[in-house]
């Protein structure tokens, strides 16, 4: 009788490959939802760059682009592009434009930039199928990571359609490098597929930096299998991956010669050269001693040219992986918000389910055969884990291990608990076993055993079913809502389009001089050159540290200090200043401590303390000094020094120009022959600051009277240096009580009873004074809680209620039938006192502590409650029925916008609130809304048309849902402004036209 198996198994391979291909096109489309949404659209900053150098390329040519030295930007420097880039990305857009417009003339490069993402992510998803497949020998956990990497947000975040960013290009020549060295190592035939390996690894050093990590992923497996002495055909392959890889890759110009000269890949070039050794020796006789000795001879080598400079030493970005964030030394580095470590909320962010079923990867790997190119994979895993652990944007290097790993999961359980039993196939891979494993795998495959297999696969699909759907619908979520909308323009909660950003631009296009230099925080720099095709000072590739430390004192000096630079390099000056964080203002923390850090004395410490906005809203005295804080409209500038010439019609973007220029500076940039060319006729030629802008930073004594300029700059420089000085805290005073506080507050004197610092530092704002009785303290104990100092709180006494405030609630009691803390911590870090009467809270429901107020939650409400917003804030509501009058809502507990909980009621609901209409909480009251005529009514009929302004929180959470950008300094504004006018009859309308008169809301 003819077996069926093997027909079987044919179509089981025939649906993998159709549902790898399913992968791919369910990878592209979640990918297009920001082009369906916002059209052919280029994202945020850095992809603004790789566009227009994919422009320069499609119209100058190859030749032109690798000579191409950039005087347009990073002014009056200028930028060697050739020598900056990783120009893969641009070539292969440029080759599929040319391509796709032999087909259909209608192409356009934005159009092929803006779908490379969508296409190349469709690849990887392809490629990390075929390496869980490579390493597990399963083509189920083909299948299963194909479809999470196509759809994690992982790495949705940097491919989806628009975000034409170098690892958009560079995840599928990392996949593709992968699954060929893995590959290679299959059998003894297959080590020529290590040079498919090699030219993958080429593109990827032409494409991103992250190469070096593909490099050493090789290298460190390859070192594992030496080391345990499964080497098969490892000689053949690495060598072969090594040499094509490396000499198609230091083809590139950025790359060069580092693989062989950079201490971050001397690891795979001394293996490499081990492999030789070894592999020489081997025609000799077989010496162990003599093989330490040549081992000693290449260690003793490394260790004499690392010192002697021709083994380069780490770069600040690999070396800020290896230490604790903020101490890489460079403040450049740190303030860039990509940057910060990873976290746990992050890997459920862009892991989701993935993050609790990838770690299950690892044992059904060990099950497998393969256990050479399980290692692989476990390596990478770990490998991945450690860095992006280290840096939040790193979390991207999580998605191939993380999906390949979860597809081995699942893989290995369809196989084990669906497949064998079903085809009869035996012990996965086990044939041939002897001993003990070959009587498990007899038992493992007895009808009954089998039985019992099939009926545990399908409880077990039964069971992961809704966590798929939930999966799939997590990520369908984050693709559409979350990843797919673009910085660059967006929309307002109506669906009207924000174009802030690129009006802005092209009004500079339009607008200005083509000659024209326009200064901006670097962020903001590829988009000014890509779109307004303008003169910059600084942009993301932020090559130049003491260039953008210039650009940082300039903006957070006070007004006439900035405006002595600004005049030497900028006809205009563009800023955001939208607020929400999220403008200059909030960014020029980071402006103010990189200058800090090369021209010494702008801040008076380190860490430039004193310069910021206080948790009220209030500006520190250098903060509201300096220029960035007069550029976004905090204060009136001088207007013969700046003069403003557009504010966007949302107010999120202003463009001021500059008065007073410098022509004879301007000039002299302007002059090629000014320009250090690195040989006559080179295309390498950077550009030199003017004269007159370096005498600024000179020495007084060596300006002479006719340099009256650099003379008053100076002197103004270094009076606010020694006034700073001055204002510095001083040290602590003896005999003061113990606590946490004295590792973050300074000035701290105690007298009688009273200790008084004057500096208390908090996170994100200036340090504050602050002072404390220690009478009221229980022991002589302090700690410094969010700027204020206060005492070690007590224990929590027994006796106190169950509930989860225990885990951040301290000092709790019960007084008087009342629950008191004294210690209650909030989202922002606070300790606040709190209290809640527990007759309130009747089991099951339990008392919790909601952002510094103890609340109760879990009251039931009953079944016959009517439907409406306010269940979501309101619990143990009931109908309460009387006999002489109509049935009342009754809320024991329903929340208002500071917190409180308070009780809520609601008469004749039935008659007052009728459907469609419906009742919500808004700040504790219970009103009816909906309602098709007549404005809308509380429980005791009182018209709900404005808003108490007794109740601040009542007022910033009201802000907050009209637009969620809007500052805690600008609402406190409002609130002045609104507690000036409250006999407003439409608090509402009145609050919506100032805030269109701030630029928040569209």
């Amino acid at each position: 009788m003819l077996d069926p198996r093997p027909l079987f198994r044919g179509a089981g391979w025939i649906s993998v490959a159709l549902l790898l291909a399913d992968a791919a096109r369910r990878a592209y489309e979640i990918r297009l939802y920001a082009i369906q949404e916002y059209g052919p659209v280029i994202h945020e900053f850095d992809p603004w760059f790789n566009f227009r150098a994919a422009e320069y390329l499609a119209n100058h040519g190859w030749k032109r682009f690798f000579t191409w030295f950039d005087h347009q930007s990073w002014y009056p420097l200028g930028r060697p592009v050739a020598t900056t880039i990783y120009p893969g990305m641009q070539i292969t857009a440029v080759a599929l434009w040319r391509l796709l417009q032999q087909w259909d003339p209608s192409w356009t490069l934005n159009f092929v930039c803006c779908y490379m993402p969508a296409w190349f992510g469709a690849a990887s998803a392809v490629f990390a199928g075929l390496l869980a497949m490579e390493c597990s020998g399963l083509g189920a956990a083909a299948v299963v990571a194909s479809w999470v990497m196509a759809i994690l947000p992982a790495h949705l975040s940097r491919s989806v359609g628009g975000g034409f960013d170098n690892e958009s290009v560079a995840m599928p020549a990392m996949c593709a490098t992968f699954f060929f060295w893995c590959r290679a190592l299959r059998s003894p035939q297959s080590w020529p597929l290590a040079a498919i390996a090699g030219l993958a690894y080429a593109y990827m050093a032409a494409s991103w930096g992250g190469y070096i990590l593909v490099l050493n992923m090789v290298g460190l497996h390859a070192g594992f299998l030496m080391l345990l002495g499964s080497e098969g055909q490892l000689y053949a392959a690495y060598t072969l991956f090594f040499t094509v890889g490396t000499a198609l890759a230091i083809q590139v110009p950025v790359v060069s010669w580092t693989p062989l000269r950079s201490a971050e890949q001397l690891g795979p070039l001394v293996l490499f050269i081990v492999l030789q050794i070894r592999k020489a020796l081997q025609f000799t006789k077989p010496s162990a001693l003599r093989e330490l000795g040549f081992l000693a001879v290449l260690v003793l080598a490394v260790a004499l040219l690392i010192p002697s400079g021709l083994i380069g030493p780490f770069s600040v970005r690999v070396r800020a992986l290896f230490v604790k964030h903020t101490k890489t030394g460079n403040p450049l580095v740190d303030s860039v918000a990509e940057h910060q470590p990873g976290s746990s909320d992050a890997y459920l962010n862009y892991l989701g389910t993935v993050y609790f079923l990838a770690p299950w990867g690892v044992p059904a790997l060990l099950l497998r055969p393969r256990r050479d190119l399980a290692l692989f994979l476990l390596a990478l895993g770990a490998v991945s884990l450690f860095f992006s652990l280290r840096m939040r944007r790193l979390v991207i290097l999580m998605a191939l291990p993380a999906s390949a790993l979860t597809g081995c999961a699942l893989g290995q359980a369809f196989d084990q608990l669906l497949a064998q039993p079903i085809l009869n196939g035996g012990s996965s891979g086990s044939s041939g076993s002897h001993g003990a494993w070959a009587k498990i795998s007899q038992v493992w495959n007895r009808p009954m055993v089998r039985a019992v297999r099939l009926i545990s696969g399908f409880c077990l699909a039964y069971f992961l079913r809704p966590h798929v759907e939930d999966f799939a619908q997590f990520c369908e979520d984050k693709a559409r809502w979350s990843l797919s909308h673009p910085q660059i323009v967006t929309k307002a909660r109506n669906g009207a389009l924000i174009d802030d950003y690129r009006e802005a631009y092209h009004w500079l296009k339009e607008n200005t001089p083509e000659d024209a230099r326009v200064m901006s925080w670097w962020d903001y720099g590829y988009q000014i050159a890509g779109i307004a095709n303008r003169t910059t000072l600084a942009d993301g590739n932020t090559w130049n540290h003491e260039h953008i430390a210039m650009l940082g004192l300039c903006l957070s000096s006070p007004v006439n200090e900035a405006h002595a630079i600004a005049r030497h390099l900028a006809d205009y000056v563009l800023v955001w200043a939208g607020g929400g964080g999220k403008d200059d203002v909030g960014k020029s923390k980071h402006m103010a401590r990189i200058a800090n850090s090369v021209y010494s004395g702008h801040c008076a410490e380190d860490d430039c303390d004193e310069y910021g906005v206080f948790p009220d809203g209030r500006p520190s005295k250098m903060m509201r000094e300096s220029l960035v804080y007069g550029l976004c409209g905090r204060t009136e500038l001088d207007a013969r020094l700046f003069e403003e010439v557009y504010f966007s019609r949302n107010r999120r973007v202003r463009i001021l120009k500059v008065h007073q220029v410098s022509e004879e500076s301007r000039a002299y940039a302007a002059d090629p022959s000014n320009r250090l060319c690195d040989a006559p006729g080179s295309w390498y030629c950077p550009g030199q600051y003017p004269p007159q802008l370096l005498r600024l930073f000179q020495d007084t004594s060596n300006l002479t009277e006719s340099e009256s300029e650099a003379q008053s700059y100076r002197k103004a420089y270094e009076a606010r240096v020694q006034a700073q000085l001055l204002q510095r805290p001083e040290a602590n005073g003896d005999n003061l009580p113990e606590g946490s506080y004295l590792g973050s507050c300074r000035g701290c004197r105690l007298v009688d009873s009273i200790l008084r610092c004057t500096h208390c530092r908090l996170p994100g704002s200036p340090s504050m004074a602050s002072s404390l009785d220690l009478a009221t303290c229980w022991i002589q104990q302090v700690n410094n809680i969010h700027g204020q100092l206060q005492c070690e709180p007590k224990p929590n006494d027994e006796n106190i209620p169950a509930g989860r405030y225990q885990q951040s609630c301290k000092g709790c009691e019960l007084q008087s039938g009342l629950l008191a803390c004294s210690h209650c911590s909030t989202a922002a870090g606070k300790q606040v006192p709190s209290t809640f009467r527990p007759e309130d809270c009747p089991s099951p429901a339990q008392i919790d502590n909601d952002n510094g107020k103890l609340t109760c939650q879990g009251l039931p409400n009953e079944g016959t409650v009517p439907e409406g917003p306010y269940l979501k804030s309101c619990q143990g509501c009931q109908i309460l029925q009387g006999s002489q009058k109509p049935p009342e809502l009754l809320c024991k507990l329903c929340r208002r916008a500071d917190g409180q909980q308070i009780r809520a009621e609601f008469p004749e609901v039935h008659t007052r609130c009728p459907a469609p209409s419906q009742l919500d909480n808004q700040d504790g009251r219970l009103i009816c809304v909906g309602k098709k005529t007549g404005s809308q009514h509380d429980g005791m009929g009182r018209p709900h048309g404005r808003m108490s302004l007794e109740n601040f929180g009542a007022f910033s959470t009201l802000l907050m849902d009209l637009d969620q950008s809007i500052t805690s300094p600008d609402i406190g504004r409002l609130w002045c402004v609104l507690e000036k006018d409250d006999q407003a009859e439409e608090p509402l309308v009145r609050i919506e036209e100032l805030l269109r008169w701030m630029g928040s809301v569209s």
